[in-house]
């Protein structure tokens, strides 16, 4: 496959998917992210082959064993664009040992601001898969448009991979079971490390969304009390009662935010989506001077802010652009 043949594959591929959607009444929030689209391989030899093509015109972000056969990861040279998205993240998973795999594309894969339990109320008249809420980490919930499917998640697969490749960090997180021991409350892992702005002394930041802070808080000594630093507050957040818990588990510093809130809709996680959306945008470029502006001394809302010009209150201003589409963000920054 070269990449003209790639890059009209995946338009067929977006146009059938979306017709399908069409015919559902399913429609996008069009500052959604359409983070990454996935080919399917039917052998492990048009794996290994497919993977060679790849590289004319995409960089290898990683490859990874996942339950027993290779996953690569491609950041693509040139982005696809379909309608007002541009997506330049492709996974080619080699097929499961035993099943029989249409060799194609297959799904995408999207970012919202919305939980699950809204999605599936927004489209009640569609066939979900939910075996994949049942993940530790970055649940996914799929909409069968099958032979085709279109897939929900948290966290974009580059965020997820940029977690992954620093090894302190993933090991941390696992080794902690803070997903684990907090299943229940929508851990959301969001902040600096997942869009590669840490510098040193950056937490590894965790929402979760509580009714019951009161019980939270209980278990937050339980569970946390034992690491080291261990620290507990509550305190009020743009008027909505909150809990903050830090900790260090290895030597890497966590922080944990609380609200009866969910965690799609906190603030923190807005800022987040937008933030990744504008590193995606603006490209290398604007990423090194995010980077830059960290270095300094500036948290991460205030670089933003400082990167794109904008004045007043950081942090208002950049939850403004949440829910801005791509061209309005591109038309409005020069991207």
């Amino acid at each position: 496959m070269n990449a003209e043949t790639f890059y009209r594959e995946a338009q067929t591929f977006l146009e059938q998917l979306f017709l399908r959607l069409s015919g559902q009444n399913v429609t996008f929030e069009r500052h959604w992210q359409i983070d990454h689209l996935c080919y399917r391989a039917s052998s492990l030899q048009s794996y290994e082959s497919f993977k060679k093509s790849f590289e004319g015109f995409a960089d290898l972000l990683i490859e990874s064993d996942v339950n027993g056969r290779p996953i690569a990861t491609y950041k693509l040279s040139k982005p696809v664009h379909f309608k007002d998205w541009s997506i330049d993240v492709v996974e080619l998973p080699a097929p499961k040992p035993g099943k029989v795999t249409i060799e194609g594309f297959e799904h995408l894969e999207v970012v919202s601001d919305l939980t699950f339990v809204e999605l599936k109320s927004r489209y009640p008249q569609c066939e979900f898969n939910e075996s994949g809420l049942k993940k530790d980490f970055n649940q996914e919930l799929e909409i069968n448009l099958a032979p085709l499917a279109l897939k929900f998640h948290p966290l974009s697969l580059e965020s997820v991979i940029r977690l992954e490749k620093n090894a302190e960090i993933h090991k941390a997180i696992k080794e902690s079971q803070i997903l684990k021991l907090f299943s229940a409350y929508e851990p959301r892992i969001v902040g600096t490390f997942p869009l590669d702005l840490a510098v040193s002394g950056s937490d590894v930041d965790v929402l979760l969304y509580a009714d019951d802070l009161d019980s939270l808080q209980k278990e937050f000594q339980q569970h946390l009390g034992v690491f080291t630093d261990f620290n507990m507050k509550r305190l009020t957040v743009s008027g909505v009662d909150s809990v903050v818990a830090s900790f260090t588990f290895k030597d890497v510093p966590f922080e944990i935010f609380a609200q009866p809130t969910p965690t799609s809709h906190q603030t923190a996680n807005r800022h987040f989506l937008v933030e990744e959306r504008l590193l995606c945008l603006g490209g290398a470029a604007f990423h090194g001077k995010i980077q830059e502006l960290r270095k300094q001394g500036l948290k991460t809302e205030p670089a933003f802010a400082a990167a794109l010009g904008l004045g007043g209150d950081a942090y208002a201003e950049l939850l403004s652009l949440q829910k801005l589409s791509e061209s309005q963000l591109k038309e409005r920054f020069s991207f």
